[in-house]
This record gives structure tokens, sequence and C-alpha cells, in this order.
């Protein structure tokens, strides 16, 4: 068994995962769910956790994580290639697999979008699903289905003629008024319905 050490702010996210439900879906608890399997022998259980839940836990690693528990980022890029591999399909856990393809910053709201693509074998609704960018502006999908190994459109603004959010064909429109993405950079996140992260996407110099 290899012992692993956990500096004070980790061992802080141990002891709250111990009273925050898993539906919190944040990063601080999908980190700590992380490190605790990884303290238990030194490696993160395949296919335990989804794709956003280990993304989550990734970007919450300071530079120096190797001096404190060495391997644990190995073990969550091995566990992301996994699932991007398809290493996880049809297992226990295994979530649809959607994420951000594209981001097109530029041109206003009619122009700028992010394109989503689902690289899993069964069709995924989007309801409830959002997408986020790092000043917290969010598009949140209302019925609409992304079929498997298709790819959805996503523009800011509405469609020519339309008031409200709606799909057409390859392209969903989320009907609002003010650009979202940054042209000089941003990250753009993809949460699922129970706001679970399920992409991340990062381009540019994000806003500080």
């Amino acid at each position: 068994m290899r012992t692993v050490l956990l500096p004070g702010a980790f061992v802080a996210l141990l002891a709250g995962a111990a009273i925050a439900p898993s539906a919190a879906a944040s990063p601080q608890s999908d980190t700590a769910a992380v490190v605790k399997d990884f303290g238990a022998d030194g490696d993160v259980a395949p296919c335990r956790f989804t794709i956003g839940q280990l993304e989550n836990a990734r970007s919450q690693l300071g530079a120096d994580i190797n001096a404190y528990s060495p391997g644990l980022r190995v073990e969550i890029n091995r566990e992301i290639t996994r699932w991007k591999d398809g290493g996880c399909k049809g297992k226990a856990g295994a979530v649809p697999d959607v994420r951000i393809v594209k981001v097109k910053a530029k041109g206003g709201v009619r122009k700028e979008s992010v394109t989503l693509k689902n690289f899993g074998s069964k069709n995924v609704s989007l309801r409830r699903y959002a997408l986020r960018d790092a000043s917290g502006h969010v598009i949140r999908f209302k019925k609409t289905t992304l079929k498997a190994g298709r790819s959805l459109v996503v523009v800011t603004g509405c469609r020519k003629g339309s008031k409200k959010a709606l799909r057409k064909g390859t392209r969903y429109y989320g009907c609002r008024k003010t650009q979202f993405w940054d042209d000089a950079g941003d990250v753009v996140e993809l949460l699922n319905a129970k706001g679970v992260l399920q992409s991340r996407s990062r381009y540019g110099t994000p806003p500080a």
C-alpha cells in the first residue's frame, strides 16, 4: 500500500465529504471523493467516477500536488483517458458522454456558439443541462435530445424571427440578448441535469 500524504486543505475536504451529499456536485466535493479513494491504496478505482467528477478534481490540484500526493494527477489523467477512449462504456456508473468540441466566441450573440457532441452509443436528453462561462453566465437547455454520435451547435442569441429559446435542426438557440463567451478567452463548462461537470473547454486568456 502506498502512503499518501495530504496537506491541511485536502484533509479539510475529506472531512467535508462525510457530510456533503454527492448531489452537491461541487469541484470541492468531487475532489474530496477522488482523493479519499486514491488515499486508500494509491489508485483511483477504474470507472468509479464520472469524467465530470474527474475533471472537477483535476481542476483543484495545485502545481505542487506531487510533493504531498505523488501519483494522484497521473491517476486522474489515466481515468479521464479511459473514459475518452471508451474504456468505461457499459460499466457500472457509466454516464452519457457529451462533450464540448468547439467554441466560436466572436461575432456577437447570433454568431457566437458552442458545439457539443454525443460520443456515446445512446441518445441523451439535454433537458436542464447547462452551459456556463467563467463569469457565471448560464444557458440552460429546455427539452431537446442529442442523438448518439451527433453534434449540436448552441447559439447564444435568438433565431431570426423568434423571441424564445428553441431547437432548429442541428442548432439550439439560447435566445440570450448579451454575448457570453469572451473574445479574448474564457472557460466554458457543460453541466448535466444534476449540476455535475460533464465537459470543460478553455481558450485564450480567461478573465481573472
